[in-house]
């Protein structure tokens, strides 16, 4: 997937299984909030986080008529309490770095009008942040290849000509994420948090309330600043506006549940919150990109005249996360605006994915190529090894 005028920072992934017990039936829904998409990052110009694959994509387009309430099931019941118990029984540790990894995963459509044909992208990412705030954040990116999505998509391929496929750079021009090669890139300590609006170094991410109602108050007390921070960003494009409360409480939430240093407990919290936000759907048991089961609720999200399903997917045996997922509901007629590769996708799709492989805390940083800037190391700088 292409985004205009920015480097390529969104991907997709591999159709799950979503074998299993069937999807209950949707309730009818007592009212529908309706608001365009949300222009989120209009600063991107000026935000490193815009060249980076996989997380924050900026700017982020994402929303328009969202449903409220709860869609399935008893309505006092939240449908990751089990998740977030075993997710709180879970011992802390402490260390230097807080080390992630995982996949950004994709599918998109490229080609000619005459020879389109659908591709699976991938990027393996790792990175560390520091608990000093002195110290820079270490974000690793390494392009994987690029194939058909099926038979008859290599069939499209090769009637294009069988032109080279460069990793998730389906251009053959954006070196973000290079195939074969891994791009180290520095980040201030508190990155991406505080282009969120969220202004905490990581001691006070690990003091976070444990408790999901002052959890969302203390979250929820961010947003004044960041709202009339909006009124220096660039206007937003057609069918998309700015970023309202509810939809930016959910995107700070699901991304520190991916990459922040929080508490056990913290994130126990977090599950029950976000399962409790407005247009939470239960989605039951499904399967990640790597065949993983794991217990799912989702959110839709309408950009243009499509609609795709965004699910939080958690480990069900010890409430690790597993991935996030967006999954196509009714197929787009035309690319949204400032994205391709979107138009001829099936509904069921997963057309982005981040896949969890793991946290922790570490007490070393990885080897760094000879050829990075350094000592000292500084933030807005990279290499390539």
């Amino acid at each position: 997937m292409k985004r205009r005028n920015v480097l390529d920072v969104l991907a997709a992934a591999r159709p799950a299984d979503l074998g299993g017990p069937a999807e209950p039936a949707i309730a009818e829904l007592p009212h529908r909030e309706k608001r365009r998409g949300r222009w989120v990052g209009a600063v991107a110009a000026s935000l490193a986080t815009a060249v980076v694959i996989g997380v924050m994509a900026l700017p982020r387009l994402i929303g328009g008529d969202v449903s409220t309430g709860h869609l399935l099931g008893d309505p006092a019941a939240n449908p990751l309490d089990t998740v977030a118990e075993r997710a709180a029984a879970q011992p802390d540790a402490s260390g230097r770095y807080w080390h992630v990894e995982g996949r950004v995963l994709g599918e998109e459509i490229i080609g000619s009008a005459e020879h389109p044909y659908q591709i699976k992208t991938g990027v393996q990412t790792s990175r560390w942040v520091p608990r000093d705030p002195a110290e820079v954040l270490v974000l690793a990116q390494r392009g994987m290849p690029s194939v058909p999505a099926s038979a008859v998509d290599e069939d499209a391929w090769r009637r294009a000509g069988a032109p080279e496929l460069c990793g998730n750079d389906t251009d053959c021009e954006n070196d973000t994420a290079p195939f074969g090669r891994t791009r180290y890139m520095f980040m201030s300590s508190d990155w991406p948090f505080r282009d969120e609006g969220l202004t905490l170094p990581v001691n006070e991410l690990l003091a976070l309330p444990q408790e999901p109602g002052a959890l969302r108050e203390r979250l929820l007390s961010f947003w004044p600043a960041y709202s009339r921070s909006m009124a220096n960003w660039p206007s937003p494009p057609a069918e998309a506006s700015l970023p309202r409360k509810a939809s930016w409480l959910l995107d700070l939430s699901l991304d520190l549940l991916q990459y922040a240093p929080i508490s056990a407990r913290t994130r126990a919290a977090l599950y029950r919150m976000v399962a409790d936000l407005p247009g939470t759907r239960a989605v039951g048991r499904v399967r990640d990109a790597e065949g993983r089961w794991g217990l799912a609720v989702g959110w839709t999200d309408v950009l243009a005249d499509g609609q795709a399903e965004r699910r939080l997917i958690v480990n069900e045996s010890d409430g690790a996360l597993l991935s996030i997922q967006h999954v196509i509901v009714k197929p787009w007629t035309y690319d949204p605006p400032g994205i391709t590769g979107l138009t001829g996708l099936r509904p069921g799709t997963v057309y982005q994915e981040l896949v969890h492989h793991g946290s922790g805390w570490m007490d070393t940083l990885p080897r760094l190529p000879t050829s990075c800037p350094g000592p000292p190391v500084v933030a807005g700088k990279g290499c390539v090894e």
